[in-house]
């Protein structure tokens, strides 16, 4: 008997929740037997998460019914499978996409600090005037 894509998404969310993860900063979906995870693996409470723990997460995973293959594309881990065995490590964070066409190493945006009450209009005139300021 197949089991739906939805129930093994349901079963899915449960093991997450068992293991402490935070739904929030991850995604998954379960397509054609293969369970897709991407984000960041993080707890919803204090506690590091280890490799072993990545490891007995995601053989419970394998187990689930209608699961035939688990992939992974996580932020803050590297995972894939060799055998029988997963090789699991710890990533760096991969730096986030701000909206930049192309990707690019775009400097990031200033916090400006206001220390007088001024119009928004003086405040965007200024601000303009520097940036033009800044470019000759």
């Amino acid at each position: 008997m197949d089991v739906s894509r939805y129930e093994v998404n349901r079963q899915v969310r449960m093991v997450l929740n068992k293991y402490g993860i935070d739904l929030t900063r991850i995604d998954y979906s379960c397509i054609g037997g293969t369970v897709y995870l991407s984000g960041e693996l993080l707890k919803t409470y204090e506690g590091d998460i280890v490799p072993a723990m990545i490891e007995s997460l995601f053989r419970e995973i394998a187990r689930l019914s209608g699961v035939r293959n688990v992939q992974s594309d996580l932020q803050n881990w590297n995972i894939s499978a060799e055998g029988n065995s997963w090789q699991i490590t710890k990533s760096k964070k991969k730096p986030r996409d701000i909206g930049i066409p192309g990707g690019g190493n775009a400097e990031a945006a200033k916090d400006i600090l206001i220390k007088t009450s001024e119009e928004i209009a003086d405040v965007l005139k200024d601000i303009r005037k520097k940036a033009k300021a800044g470019r000759t």
